[in-house]
């Protein structure tokens, strides 16, 4: 970020910049290529809903209508602040962090700046649910774009100011939202301001000799209520962020632990204050203690501190699969296989156990139903937690399963290089298509139900959920003996999953990456099993693209490549078939290099195939990332 302005010049050179750059890439929303084959599974038109995506949310579209944005927000009646919160409480459960009564009292005329800031980052938020209130339906509410155009220009200038836990809250619904609307770049930074605030907010309470004047005036159990949880929900949006790149959390579980940050707290605590709250360390020695029997986490009054503990599992499993997976040196020695109690894999998938079993039997899905939690006002916190449990369960099985299997292959591990150095015990690959496809098949359930019963979750992380699952049901519709049998209503949870990803696209942009990205798969899936012999030989790393594609939440459109890389692989097939004949001519003095051309992946490393986080940076301009006045 440039600690300098500009000139009025310079200014105005770059928006007539960003607006031609703007023009010019908008006719390429709709690629010219293969249009068969787009027709396959989902008819997908650009649908745009209340969050429009856009690459300038932050700052230019907006600017003249600052002034009435803030008179708007400055004269919000508190009835219809208090019914917003309540419906962003609800929807979005990573970031249940704004205090209801303390936050409202900072409202009215006169209120500061990072309070208006705040509220306008909540109802961007909740305009994108379509809430369903009639206070919010009949208030007179401006586009969620508009809301997040004037917290980005207000938070602007607040950053570099002594922290306050409301500026941070902000930057945090500020980073879902931007994450949503496919702003990755700015979600990005925004997190890492948020973190590095609420760190110097955290050690100006906490160190013996603070780098700067403590403001300790206002402390009370409250206060410290809601810097804790906003300190666990950085910890939770770090996760989230970062899940999917190769770029480290920059809050891991271990740096909470030695800041001795309290452990979550519950939301009675949060609501009247905790006077004596457990460290993290000293919650997780008392869950050791309690033994394998004992219910750690009761009910859905710690459901918050119970879905922060679920996501730092999650985010070291994404951070598996995006560094290779099973394809990391020393993943296939022997040692390392999954099934060897101390490999990394076994070890995640144990920790996973311990979280659930931690949890009340009545938190289970599908042994209880959304829609009883839903009754008590827990859906959608239920559906949370459940869905962290099965999307890790499918990325860890995923990664041992064949890219592009045969017809009539069973579950027997990897089929393409590098291959496993040991045998599987007798029955493992069946077990671990038996926990694929049924996580699979619960996240479809799971998401249909709340939609249902009127709990339904439409948030990044949800969104996803529901991606993996559709694609790993279109896998097992493609391929059914693969499944063991696991997964009779695959076509049915697919469509399921296909139907929710039409309705979140309508929210969030991210949708439509997802759609593309299931139609070019099925599209493979469907040549593959119509034409075996075309693809005879065929591995992931002849698909390099749709196979990062398919382990994305930082979505990208790279449906042009997926249909180069179908059809190249098609246009291989027909010259090593002509090859063939030749073979069969030379048989004796040609076999080996036959062999070469059927399997072309051996000891080539695909690393540099995978895009780097970095190379979506290069043309950002990082003064964008808040645009100061």
């Amino acid at each position: 970020m440039r600690s300098s302005l500009s000139c009025e010049f310079c200014r105005n050179g770059r928006a007539h910049k960003r607006a031609r750059r703007a023009t010019e890439e908008a006719p390429q929303v709709s690629y010219e290529h293969d249009v068969d084959s787009q027709r396959l599974l989902v008819s997908a038109p650009q649908s745009r809903g209340p969050a429009t995506p856009s690459h300038s949310s932050c700052g230019i579209d907006f600017r003249e209508g600052r002034d009435d944005i803030d008179r708007h927000l400055q004269h919000f009646p508190k009835k219809v602040v208090f019914t917003a919160l309540e419906a962003f409480w609800r929807k979005f459960p990573e970031l249940r962090v704004i205090h209801p009564s303390s936050f409202v009292q900072t409202l009215g005329p006169g209120c500061p700046r990072e309070s208006k800031a705040l509220l306008a980052t909540v109802l961007a938020m909740t305009k994108t649910q379509n809430p369903d209130s009639d206070s919010l339906r009949t208030q007179v509410l401006y586009p969620s774009e508009r809301y997040a155009s004037y917290a980005c220009d207000v938070l602007a200038a607040c950053i570099l100011q002594s922290p306050d836990v409301k500026v941070i809250q902000a930057l945090l619904i500020l980073t879902l939202f931007e994450w949503g609307t496919r702003d990755f770049h700015k979600a990005w930074m925004h997190c890492g301001i948020a973190i590095r605030m609420m760190q110097l907010l955290h050690s100006s309470r906490v160190a013996p000799f603070p780098l700067e004047i403590p403001n300790r005036g206002d402390r009370n159990v409250v206060s410290a209520a809601i810097e804790t949880r906003t300190f666990w929900a950085c910890f939770v949006m770090d996760c989230m962020v970062s899940s999917g790149t190769y770029n480290p959390r920059v809050l891991p579980k271990q740096e909470m632990i030695k800041l001795n940050v309290a452990r979550p707290p519950t939301s009675t605590e949060f609501a009247f204050g905790s006077p004596m709250p457990l460290s993290t360390d000293q919650a997780d020695a008392a869950s050791v203690a309690g033994g394998s029997n004992t219910s750690v986490y009761l009910d859905l009054d710690q459901s918050f501190g119970i879905m922060a503990d679920g996501f730092d599992i999650y985010s070291d499993v994404m951070a598996f699969v995006f560094n290779d997976g099973r394809k990391a040196p020393g993943m296939c020695l022997p040692e390392n296989c999954p099934w060897v109690r101390t490999s990394p894999v076994a070890c995640w998938r144990r920790s996973l156990e311990e979280w659930r079993s931690k949890q009340h039997y009545r938190l289970h899905y599908p042994n209880n139903s959304v829609a009883a939690h839903a009754t008590l006002g827990y859906g959608e916190s239920f559906v949370y937690l459940n869905l962290l449990y099965y999307q890790s369960i499918m990325m860890l099985q995923r990664e041992y399963f064949p890219f592009l299997p045969t017809l009539d292959m069973t579950p027997q591990g990897p089929i393409d290089p590098p291959l496993l150095e040991a045998d599987a015990p007798p029955g493992w690959w069946d077990e671990s298509a038996r926990e694929l496809f049924e996580a699979a098949g619960h996240v479809a359930s799971i998401l249909q139900e709340a939609s249902e019963c009127g709990v339904a979750v439409m948030t990044p992380f949800a969104g996803f959920c529901a991606f993996s699952s559709c694609y790993i049901n279109l896998y097992g519709f493609r391929f059914p003996r693969i499944t063991c049998g696991y997964a009779p209503k695959s076509e049915e949870k697919m469509n399921s999953s296909i139907d929710y990803l039409k309705k979140f696209r309508e929210v969030w942009d991210l949708g439509d990456g997802w759609l593309k990205t299931i139609q070019n798969g099925s599209l493979m899936y469907q040549r593959a099993t119509s034409d075996s012999h075309r693809y005879r030989g065929r591995s992931r790393l002849d698909f390099s693209v749709l196979h990062q594609s398919v382990h994305e939440f930082r979505v990208v459109d790279r449906s042009a490549q997926h249909l180069e890389e179908i059809n190249n692989a098609e246009k291989s097939s027909i010259g090593t078939a002509d090859g063939d004949v030749s073979a069969e001519r030379q048989q004796v003095s040609m076999s080996g290099l036959t062999q070469t051309l059927i399997d072309p992946s051996g000891g080539i490393d695909d690393q540099g195939l995978w895009p780097n986080w970095w190379s979506m940076l290069e043309d950002v301009d990082t003064s964008e990332i808040f645009t100061l006045n």
